[in-house]
Protein backbone atom coordinates (compact mmCIF):
# COMPACT_ATOMS: atom_id res chain seq x y z
CA UNK A 1 0.00 0.00 0.00
CA UNK A 2 1.21 3.47 -1.00
CA UNK A 3 2.60 6.31 1.37
CA UNK A 4 -0.80 8.30 -0.21
CA UNK A 5 -3.13 5.74 0.49
CA UNK A 6 -2.41 5.57 4.55
CA UNK A 7 -3.17 9.34 4.46
CA UNK A 8 -6.75 9.07 2.84
CA UNK A 9 -7.76 8.82 6.46
CA UNK A 10 -8.99 11.70 8.34
CA UNK A 11 -7.93 60.42 9.63
CA UNK A 12 -7.29 61.82 13.16
CA UNK A 13 -6.39 60.06 15.81
CA UNK A 14 -8.57 61.50 18.45
CA UNK A 15 -11.37 61.13 16.28
CA UNK A 16 -14.77 59.16 18.35
CA UNK A 17 -14.01 55.60 18.18
CA UNK A 18 -16.80 53.65 15.54
CA UNK A 19 -18.41 50.66 16.65
CA UNK A 20 -16.94 47.52 15.78
CA UNK A 21 -19.83 47.12 13.34
CA UNK A 22 -19.49 50.16 11.12
CA UNK A 23 -17.72 50.45 8.02
CA UNK A 24 -16.59 53.99 7.18
CA UNK A 25 -15.41 52.57 3.93
CA UNK A 26 -17.14 49.44 2.12
CA UNK A 27 -14.94 46.44 1.90
CA UNK A 28 -15.26 46.76 -1.77
CA UNK A 29 -13.28 49.96 -1.55
CA UNK A 30 -11.20 48.76 0.77
CA UNK A 31 -7.53 49.68 -0.61
CA UNK A 32 -5.38 46.49 -1.15
CA UNK A 33 -1.37 47.10 -0.75
CA UNK A 34 0.96 47.92 -3.33
CA UNK A 35 3.83 48.47 -3.48
CA UNK A 36 6.46 48.03 -0.90
CA UNK A 37 5.10 51.33 0.96
CA UNK A 38 1.29 49.81 1.61
CA UNK A 39 2.56 46.77 2.49
CA UNK A 40 4.56 48.08 5.24
CA UNK A 41 2.14 50.36 5.93
CA UNK A 42 -0.31 46.92 6.39
CA UNK A 43 2.44 44.73 8.27
CA UNK A 44 2.92 48.10 10.60
CA UNK A 45 -1.17 47.66 11.39
CA UNK A 46 -1.02 44.06 12.26
CA UNK A 47 2.18 43.76 13.90
CA UNK A 48 0.60 47.08 16.66
CA UNK A 49 -2.08 44.67 16.69
CA UNK A 50 -0.23 41.67 17.56
CA UNK A 51 1.19 43.85 20.39
CA UNK A 52 -1.85 44.85 21.75
CA UNK A 53 -3.22 41.89 21.69
CA UNK A 54 -0.38 40.14 23.67
CA UNK A 55 -1.12 42.66 26.33
CA UNK A 56 -4.16 42.91 26.85
CA UNK A 57 -5.95 40.20 24.73
CA UNK A 58 -8.65 41.26 22.25
CA UNK A 59 -10.45 43.77 23.53
CA UNK A 60 -7.49 45.52 24.01
CA UNK A 61 -7.93 46.19 20.18
CA UNK A 62 -9.44 48.77 19.33
CA UNK A 63 -8.89 51.39 15.75
CA UNK A 64 -8.34 53.92 18.03
CA UNK A 65 -5.97 52.48 20.21
CA UNK A 66 -3.96 51.22 16.86
CA UNK A 67 -4.13 54.20 15.54
CA UNK A 68 -2.08 56.19 18.14
CA UNK A 69 0.22 53.07 19.23
CA UNK A 70 1.40 53.03 15.47
CA UNK A 71 0.93 56.69 15.39
CA UNK A 72 -0.90 56.93 12.33
CA UNK A 73 -4.21 58.35 11.31
CA UNK A 74 -7.39 56.00 12.31
CA UNK A 75 -8.34 56.60 8.65
CA UNK A 76 -5.23 54.69 7.52
CA UNK A 77 -5.84 51.52 9.68
CA UNK A 78 -9.58 52.07 8.15
CA UNK A 79 -8.49 52.47 4.23
CA UNK A 80 -6.81 48.57 4.75
CA UNK A 81 -9.25 47.06 7.52
CA UNK A 82 -13.16 47.40 7.29
CA UNK A 83 -13.50 46.68 11.17
CA UNK A 84 -11.86 44.81 14.54
CA UNK A 85 -12.65 41.95 13.18
CA UNK A 86 -10.80 42.00 9.91
CA UNK A 87 -7.74 42.70 11.72
CA UNK A 88 -8.12 39.76 13.58
CA UNK A 89 -8.79 37.55 10.98
CA UNK A 90 -6.08 39.16 8.75
CA UNK A 91 -3.67 38.61 11.76
CA UNK A 92 -5.11 35.08 12.29
CA UNK A 93 -4.22 34.34 8.96
CA UNK A 94 -0.76 35.47 9.11
CA UNK A 95 -0.23 32.85 12.01
CA UNK A 96 -1.75 30.28 10.68
CA UNK A 97 0.64 30.29 7.74
CA UNK A 98 3.51 30.77 9.59
CA UNK A 99 2.35 28.11 12.27
CA UNK A 100 1.85 26.06 9.48
CA UNK A 101 5.29 26.54 7.57
CA UNK A 102 6.86 26.13 10.73
CA UNK A 103 5.11 22.73 12.05
CA UNK A 104 5.33 21.66 9.23
CA UNK A 105 8.98 21.95 8.39
CA UNK A 106 9.71 20.27 11.89
CA UNK A 107 7.55 17.27 11.06
CA UNK A 108 9.74 16.76 7.81
CA UNK A 109 12.94 16.63 9.02
CA UNK A 110 15.12 13.69 8.26
CA UNK A 111 15.13 11.37 10.82
CA UNK A 112 17.05 8.57 9.93
CA UNK A 113 18.95 6.84 12.38
CA UNK A 114 18.18 8.74 15.24
CA UNK A 115 16.51 7.64 18.67
CA UNK A 116 13.18 8.48 19.77
CA UNK A 117 14.76 10.91 22.51
CA UNK A 118 16.39 12.71 19.82
CA UNK A 119 13.22 12.74 17.14
CA UNK A 120 11.23 14.27 19.70
CA UNK A 121 13.18 17.09 20.77
CA UNK A 122 14.26 17.57 16.75
CA UNK A 123 10.30 17.52 15.77
CA UNK A 124 8.72 19.40 19.48
CA UNK A 125 11.48 22.13 20.53
CA UNK A 126 10.47 24.30 16.82
CA UNK A 127 7.21 24.27 17.68
CA UNK A 128 7.17 25.20 21.28
CA UNK A 129 9.57 27.85 20.14
CA UNK A 130 7.44 29.34 17.69
CA UNK A 131 4.42 30.05 20.29
CA UNK A 132 6.71 31.15 22.87
CA UNK A 133 7.84 34.17 20.33
CA UNK A 134 3.77 34.71 19.44
CA UNK A 135 1.93 34.95 22.43
CA UNK A 136 -0.28 36.96 20.38
CA UNK A 137 -1.23 33.75 18.15
CA UNK A 138 -1.95 32.12 21.58
CA UNK A 139 -4.81 34.71 22.64
CA UNK A 140 -6.26 34.62 18.95
CA UNK A 141 -6.09 31.27 18.88
CA UNK A 142 -7.82 31.22 22.03
CA UNK A 143 -10.60 33.06 21.22
CA UNK A 144 -11.68 31.74 17.77
CA UNK A 145 -12.68 28.16 18.86
CA UNK A 146 -16.19 26.92 17.00
CA UNK A 147 -16.86 28.86 13.32
CA UNK A 148 -15.19 31.48 11.10
CA UNK A 149 -12.85 31.49 8.45
CA UNK A 150 -10.19 31.41 10.93
CA UNK A 151 -11.48 28.71 12.98
CA UNK A 152 -11.80 26.53 9.82
CA UNK A 153 -8.65 27.53 8.85
CA UNK A 154 -7.53 26.04 12.17
CA UNK A 155 -9.22 23.34 11.41
CA UNK A 156 -7.47 22.42 7.91
CA UNK A 157 -4.16 23.21 9.42
CA UNK A 158 -4.63 20.69 12.13
CA UNK A 159 -5.47 18.11 9.96
CA UNK A 160 -2.87 18.85 7.70
CA UNK A 161 -0.34 18.45 10.86
CA UNK A 162 -2.40 15.19 11.35
CA UNK A 163 -1.45 13.81 8.17
CA UNK A 164 2.34 15.16 8.50
CA UNK A 165 2.73 13.17 11.85
CA UNK A 166 0.87 9.91 10.43
CA UNK A 167 3.84 10.57 7.61
CA UNK A 168 6.64 10.78 9.99
CA UNK A 169 6.08 7.76 11.77
CA UNK A 170 6.26 5.83 8.44
CA UNK A 171 9.49 6.78 7.54
CA UNK A 172 10.38 5.41 11.48
CA UNK A 173 8.40 2.29 10.89
CA UNK A 174 7.90 1.84 7.09
CA UNK A 175 5.78 -1.71 8.35
CA UNK A 176 3.33 0.52 10.40
CA UNK A 177 -0.02 -0.92 10.35
CA UNK A 178 -2.59 2.21 8.92
CA UNK A 179 -5.19 1.72 11.94
CA UNK A 180 -2.25 1.49 14.56
CA UNK A 181 -0.05 4.56 12.82
CA UNK A 182 -3.62 6.73 12.51
CA UNK A 183 -4.07 5.90 16.63
CA UNK A 184 -0.68 6.66 17.08
CA UNK A 185 -0.66 9.64 15.01
CA UNK A 186 -3.62 11.38 16.54
CA UNK A 187 -2.32 10.45 20.63
CA UNK A 188 0.95 12.05 19.71
CA UNK A 189 -1.05 15.09 18.08
CA UNK A 190 -2.75 15.34 21.81
CA UNK A 191 0.45 14.83 23.81
CA UNK A 192 1.76 17.98 21.86
CA UNK A 193 -1.39 19.76 22.16
CA UNK A 194 -1.09 18.79 25.85
CA UNK A 195 2.44 20.93 25.65
CA UNK A 196 1.11 24.09 23.19
CA UNK A 197 -1.76 23.98 26.09
CA UNK A 198 1.01 24.72 28.95
CA UNK A 199 2.51 27.21 27.50
CA UNK A 200 -1.28 28.77 26.87
CA UNK A 201 -1.33 29.29 30.74
CA UNK A 202 2.64 29.86 31.18
CA UNK A 203 1.88 32.79 33.13
CA UNK A 204 -1.04 31.81 35.27
CA UNK A 205 1.44 28.50 36.20
CA UNK A 206 4.55 30.68 37.36
CA UNK A 207 2.43 33.09 39.21
CA UNK A 208 1.64 29.71 41.33
CA UNK A 209 4.80 28.30 41.45
CA UNK A 210 5.08 26.03 38.74
CA UNK A 211 7.83 25.13 36.40
CA UNK A 212 6.56 25.31 32.10
CA UNK A 213 9.81 23.71 30.92
CA UNK A 214 10.06 21.12 33.52
CA UNK A 215 6.14 20.18 32.41
CA UNK A 216 7.29 20.08 28.84
CA UNK A 217 10.45 17.84 29.74
CA UNK A 218 7.43 15.72 31.62
CA UNK A 219 5.54 15.62 28.65
CA UNK A 220 8.15 14.91 26.05
CA UNK A 221 8.97 11.96 27.87
CA UNK A 222 5.85 10.85 28.08
CA UNK A 223 5.87 11.10 24.47
CA UNK A 224 9.04 9.07 24.12
CA UNK A 225 7.82 6.22 26.04
CA UNK A 226 4.59 6.15 23.82
CA UNK A 227 6.66 6.30 20.64
CA UNK A 228 8.97 3.52 21.67
CA UNK A 229 5.88 1.15 22.98
CA UNK A 230 4.12 1.72 19.90
CA UNK A 231 7.21 1.18 17.30
CA UNK A 232 10.39 0.28 18.92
Amino acid sequence: MSKNSHRQSPSDKKVKSQSEDENPISDQSRRKPSGDRGRQRRDLILNTAADLLAEGGVEAINTNALAERANISIGSVYQYFSNKQAILTALGERYMQQLSSNTLAALKQDVSNLDFSTIVDRVIDPMISFERKHPAFRQLNAGHEGEGTLAEEAKRIDQEILATIYDLLLRICPGLNPTQGWHTARVTKALYKGMSYLIQQEKEIQNAGGNVDAMIADMKRMMVSYLENQLG
